[in-house]
C-alpha cells in the first residue's frame, strides 16, 4: 500500500535517533565515557518480556538526553524530518513535558521547545506536526504528582492551537486506581482541551471502561477490550477512535503478529487507526507496519480506511482534514 500516512501516537523519548541520543547523553555526563554504543544499545535493547514498570526506566534514561531547551528543539526536529522523508502527510507526537524538567525547565518552556522545534522541520518539509503533552501515571495514587499533571494542561492550554493539539495520560497504567485521574480530564475539558487516554494496553482490559467514562476524543491502544465482549462492544458502539501500535505490543503475543487482536477489531468494526508508538523500541515505521498488516491478511481497503480513521480523528480542523485527504493516492 503506497498512500501518503498519517501517525496519531508516537512519542519523542521513545523515537529518537539512537546514536544522537548515545551521543548526547555523554555530552550531558549522564552516561560514563567509558560507556560504549553497543553498550548503550545493549541497554536500551536488553529483553523484559513483560511490559511493565521496568520498561519505564528505560525511558527515563532517554528522557535524560531532553533535559535543555536546545536538546528537546533538536530531537524533535530530527524527528520531524525523518517522518517527511518516510512520506507522511501528518503527524502527532507526543511528550511529557513534565518529564523534562530536571535540569529546571519549566514545563511551558520544555512544550515550547518542542513546538518550536517541530514549526522549523514543518517549514523545510511537506508535513504538518501536532504536538501531544501528557500527563502521567506516577507513584501509587493520582495524588502522587497530581500538581505536575495540572501544570502539563495549563502548559498545553497556553500554546493550544500554536503547535500544541491534546493532551494525554501515559506511564505505568497498572499502579493506581486509574478512575483516580477522571478529574483531570474535568479541567482539560472546562478548557476546551481535546484528550486522548492510554488505556487496556498492559494486561486490564476493564481499564477500557474507566477511559471510556472519560469522555475522551481518542484511546490510546485500547486493545485489551478484547479480552470481555462487553468491553469491546462498548468500544465498537462508541465509536472512539483506538491508536492501535502493533509492534509495539507484541510482546505480550509471543512476537506472532497474528496474535495480535487487531484484525479482531476491525472485524469487529472498531474504529482502528495504524501507529508505531515508539520508533527506537518497536524497531518500525508506519511503513512497515503497514506492510506486516497486509501480510496477516488485512485487505487493501481496510487499511485505506485505517489511514482515513486517522485522519478523521487526527486533532486538526476540518478544512485541514480535507487538505489531508486530497493528498491520498488511493
Amino acid at each position: 500500500m503506497n498512500a501518503a500516512k498519517v501517525e496519531l501516537h508516537l512519542h519523542l523519548d521513545g523515537s529518537l535517533n539512537i546514536k544522537w541520543a548515545y551521543e548526547k547523553l555523554l555530552q550531558r555526563k549522564v552516561l560514563d565515557t567509558t560507556t560504549s554504543f553497543e553498550d548503550f544499545y545493549d541497554i536500551l535493547y536488553s529483553k523484559n518480556k513483560e511490559h511493565s514498570a521496568k520498561n519505564f526506566l528505560k525511558f527515563d534514561l532517554l528522557c535524560k538526553a531532553l533535559q535543555y531547551e536546545e536538546d528537546l528543539y533538536e530531537a524533535t526536529y530530527n524527528l520531524v524530518e525523518l517522518l517527511a522523508k518516510r512520506g507522511l502527510i501528518y503527524a502527532e507526537i507526543r511528550f511529557a513535558s513534565q518529564q523534562h524538567c530536571l535540569q529546571g525547565l519549566s514545563q511551558k518552556q520544555a512544550l515550547k521547545a518542542v513546538i518550536d522545534g517541530a514549526k522549523a522541520a514543518c517549514q523545510k518539509y511537506p508535513i504538518k506536526i501536532g504536538i501531544i503533552n501528557c500527563m502521567m501515571h506516577k507513584g501509587d495514587s493520582a495524588a502522587f504528582n497530581y500538581q505536575e499533571n495540572v501544570d502539563t494542561i495549563l502548559a498545553t492550554e497556553e500554546y493550544l492551537n500554536d503547535g500544541a493539539v491534546a493532551i494525554d495520560l501515559a506511564g505505568y497504567e497498572n499502579n493506581c486506581d486509574f478512575k483516580d485521574y477522571g478529574n483531570l480530564f474535568e479541567i482539560a475539558r472546562a478548557k476546551n482541551i481535546p484528550y486522548t487516554i492510554h488505556a487496556a494496553e498492559m494486561g486490564i482490559g476493564s481499564h477500557i471502561m474507566d477511559a471510556l467514562a472519560m469522555k475522551p476524543y481518542r484511546i490510546g491502544h485500547g486493545i485489551n477490550c478484547v479480552q470481555d465482549p462487553a468491553y469491546l462492544k462498548a468500544v465498537v458502539d462508541s465509536q472512539i477512535p483506538l491508536e492501535v501500535c502493533v509492534s509495539s505490543n507484541l510482546k505480550a503475543f509471543d512476537d506472532d503478529y497474528t496474535k495480535h487482536p487487531i484484525r479482531q477489531l476491525i472485524k469487529a468494526g472498531a474504529k482502528v487507526t495504524i501507529n508505531t508508538d515508539n520508533i527506537i523500541f518497536s524497531k518500525a515505521d508506519l511503513l512497515h507496519e503497514y506492510s506486516m498488516l497486509e501480510l496477516i491478511g488485512v485487505s487493501e481497503k481496510q487499511l485505506q480506511q485505517c489511514t482515513l480513521n486517522a485522519i478523521d480523528a487526527a486533532f486538526i480542523s476540518n478544512e485541514e482534514k480535507i487538505e489531508l485527504r486530497k493528498q491520498l493516492d488511493f
